[in-house]
């Protein structure tokens, strides 16, 4: 009995020292827990991925506004090179208006340059040329449908000779550039069933007095040469009879 008491008594004292210290058991590695400094919400940004917030420019006033450059249209201008076109020839004046002192004058299919202008006065355009041999002043580009002054000088066409490749126009001085050997049929009027007049060679120049009238497919031209007057027809554009010649 004195023994049972003895182990009781010890099992007791164990009892108590377990609930005292918390117990026996070995506690395992704790778990590590994340800074509070390091944790990024999900619905926040770190600061080195913040989205950059880019400020409307703002639309420019009217004084802000650059002028558009300026679109180079075909025609005449400053810096091109121009032909006369105008029958009895183009008067120059000192200053853009019929009322301006004439200082010359240029022959027809002279080429000058276009050195100034545009200006309107006498319900024509003005634009001031350089003949290149010392004349410069204004002169009228005449009405539309049939201009005294055109930006259409041509190119210089195979065979030289002064001859340009470009359409006819009236008041030119033109050849015949029909093939060797074939002749061009100078007629009465404009159309394949006017009476000839004459037959011309290549090389036979004439002046354009009338036209166009077009007749047949053609396109004729009234010409005068020191024998002959008559209507003519230009050719095609790949096989040309009458061709302009510059001086």
């Amino acid at each position: 009995m004195q023994r049972r008491a003895t182990v009781l008594l010890a099992s007791s004292m164990l009892l108590l020292a377990m609930l005292a210290c918390g117990g026996f058991q070995l506690r395992g590695t704790p778990t590590p827990r994340p800074s509070p400094a390091l944790i990024i919400r999900a619905t926040q940004r770190a600061p080195s991925q913040a989205a950059t917030v880019v400020a409307p420019t703002p639309s420019p006033t009217a004084a802000e506004i650059p002028n558009p450059t300026p679109t180079q249209v075909p025609g005449l201008g400053p810096g091109k090179m121009a032909r006369v076109t105008a029958t009895g020839g183009l008067n120059v004046r000192d200053a853009p208006a019929a009322s301006g002192n004439r200082i010359g004058k240029l022959d027809p299919g002279a080429i000058v340059k276009v050195i100034g202008g545009p200006a309107q006065a006498d319900s024509y355009t003005w634009w001031q040329i350089d003949d290149g041999a010392g004349l410069m002043g204004w002169v009228a580009a005449g009405p539309a449908d049939e201009p005294w002054l055109v930006e259409d000088v041509g190119t210089p066409a195979a065979g030289g000779g002064g001859l340009v490749s470009r359409p006819v126009r009236l008041g030119d001085r033109v050849q015949v550039t029909t093939e060797q050997g074939k002749v061009l049929t100078i007629r009465e009027a404009a159309g394949l069933d006017a009476a000839p007049l004459a037959r011309v060679l290549p090389g036979t120049q004439f002046i354009v007095r009338g036209g166009p009238v077009r007749q047949d497919g053609y396109l004729w031209w009234q010409v005068e040469g020191e024998q002959v007057k008559g209507w003519a027809a230009e050719g095609t554009e790949q096989d040309r009879w009458l061709t302009p010649v510059e001086p």
